[in-house]
């Protein structure tokens, strides 16, 4: 199947049974086709720009969390949610070291009152958040147990490798400050700039605590952006990474090592990816998309899981859970991934909870 006939098969299923929006549909299909671009180019390494401008989510290499946009105005104007504290879970100010030890877990976070959370992510060794400050400002942040892990932070499915290639670079008493200079008037990295049009990208290092690295990055005429994200990050509290559902059946001597959630366009749409591992080196995404346009709910499988129609891919790599009102949910195991089968996909949804209303976060399981 081209891109074309993905991006037109998709929109289409979601409209099956409401008005199909031709600018929906040609939007979808340009939106896949610069990811399938950008995935090629994220072997080498991606820009600044790739880090900042699309959805923390797995738009890249496990084709989740959404198109690859800058998100715009046309957003609801109603506050994301935020992850719920983790009572009794120290923060990464007093345990360090157990940042990126835990995917249920962020050890950092921002004051809600000062910004607001558009995306988060815990996996091995970082943990990374996206946040829109009040003059509208966003902000990606990494943080690790070590420099090296915030360098090669995944955000939008996509591994990162920082080019280091700018115009001035200097250091002071609260870390080091990178100039990138712009990478075009309308394009850096095979991703769209959006609001950070011929803009330079700006990238902060610095260590909150000994034993700890973190990384803010952002577009923007100054650096005033990545400078007030850090002032409105608090290590002093541990998180719950929050998610509109999880998974309680895994194949034998499999875990949870990822966990990430985008609200950034909430609640018009959730996205969220739990990854699943073992120690063979299989790989498994199951990723639920939320959109509150997905117009008819479909059962219409060739696979039944504990009652509810399932659907496998003609390629046989990625099995969907049917029967969820306004949202699909699928488990990913074929091609870049490795090891696990439909067997195992048909455990780990067999066991799935979903909340029972995506839109209202006090619903998440």
């Amino acid at each position: 199947m081209t891109d074309l006939d993905d991006g037109i098969t998709s929109v289409l299923r979601e409209r099956a049974e409401g008005h199909v929006d031709a600018d929906l549909m040609l939007a979808r299909v340009v939106a896949r086709g610069r990811t399938r671009k950008v995935r090629r180019r994220a072997v080498a390494g991606v820009s600044l720009g790739l880090v900042l401008l699309a959805p923390l989510g797995l738009a890249g290499v496990s084709d989740g969390l959404g198109d690859m946009r800058w998100p715009g105005a046309g957003r609801a104007a109603v506050t994301p949610p935020a992850p719920p504290p983790a009572g009794g879970v120290p923060g990464a100010a007093v345990r360090p070291d157990l940042v990126g030890t835990d995917p249920g877990l962020l050890h950092f976070g921002v004051d809600p009152a000062a910004a607001q959370y558009l995306s988060w992510r815990s996996a091995a060794g970082v943990e990374s958040i996206r946040l829109k400050l009040p003059g509208g400002g966003q902000v990606a942040v990494d943080v690790g147990r070590s420099a090296e892990a915030v360098e090669t932070a995944v955000h939008d499915g996509v591994p990162h490798t920082s080019t280091r290639v700018t115009e001035q670079s200097f250091a002071g008493p609260t870390g080091t400050l990178e100039k990138a200079p712009p990478g075009g008037a309308a394009d850096v990295g095979g991703v769209p700039q959006g609001a950070g049009v011929g803009q330079p990208g700006w990238i902060l290092r610095w260590q909150p605590v000994a034993g700890l690295w973190a990384r803010a990055a952002a577009f923007g005429p100054t650096d005033g952006d990545v400078r007030a994200a850090m002032a409105v990050l608090r290590f002093d509290r541990a998180r719950r990474c929050a998610a509109p559902f999880r998974l309680d059946a895994l194949p034998a001597g499999a875990r949870v090592t990822t966990c990430g959630v985008t609200v950034a366009d909430f609640p018009k749409v959730v996205e969220a990816v739990l990854s699943v591992t073992a120690d063979g080196g299989e790989r498994m995404d199951v990723h639920l998309r939320y959109a509150a346009s997905i117009a008819k709910t479909r059962t219409d499988g060739n696979r039944t899981i504990n009652g509810h129609s399932a659907l496998l891919s003609p390629k046989g790599d990625v099995l969907e859970l049917l029967g969820y009102p306004k949202l699909h949910l699928t488990a990913r195991f074929g091609w870049p991934f490795q090891g696990f089968t439909e067997a195992d996909a048909t455990t780990v949804l067999g066991g799935v909870r979903v909340a029972d209303d995506v839109a209202e976060p006090d619903t998440w399981p």
